[in-house]
């Protein structure tokens, strides 16, 4: 098996921002909106009553960071792409605001990460990687790194074999399209 270097994404795709966001203005607001809801990556289409200030204030906010928790079995087959030799990186993009509170946080939950792992940056094809895991389309689209799209309710209505992707549903998935790509 040839070593890769593998990125991987953050939000919605090792940890559950996508909750934490919709509970908090759901808080805020008086609303019911359940993250299923969410439908695509504009936010607003979920949230019409709502301004873009509105809909955006949680991500500005620390403490939304702090309740982070990890998508289902990522911990285990992030760990697992480490220990099979593996050049992990979590590319995120976020805002200076939050952006130390929410890598602390990811380190917590991830505790055999380090930051020298992080790449932050909101222009995921300027990375060299041979493969990414992302839930953001629009990441993965003009990449040249293998392209795993990770199912989000926000990505559902997007054909990923356009742009040449694996759509996968789990971490168990997706470690096995990476085992797949370096074998």
């Amino acid at each position: 098996m040839r070593k890769l270097r593998v990125l991987s994404d953050a939000d919605d795709t090792i940890e559950n921002l996508i909750d934490c966001w919709v509970g908090a203005l759901n808080k805020t607001h008086g609303l019911c909106v359940t993250p299923n809801d969410v439908k695509s990556w504009d936010f607003s289409d979920a949230f019409p009553m709502l301004t873009d200030d509105e809909i955006y204030a949680p991500l500005y906010v620390k403490e939304i960071w702090k309740e982070l928790q990890p998508i289902k079995d990522s911990y285990r087959y992030l760990k697992q792409i480490m220990d099979d030799g593996h050049d992990l990186k979590i590319v995120t993009a976020t805002n200076y605001h939050t952006c130390d509170v929410k890598i602390a946080r990811i380190l917590e939950i991830f505790p055999f990460l380090t930051w020298e792992q992080f790449v932050i940056t909101s222009h995921k094809q300027i990375i060299e990687g041979d493969v990414l895991v992302d839930d953001g389309v629009h990441n993965l689209i003009g990449g040249k790194y293998e392209k795993i799209l990770f199912d989000q309710p926000h990505n559902r209505s997007f054909n990923e074999r356009d742009i040449g992707a694996i759509r996968v549903y789990n971490w168990e998935q997706a470690y096995k399209a990476i085992c797949d790509i370096a074998s």
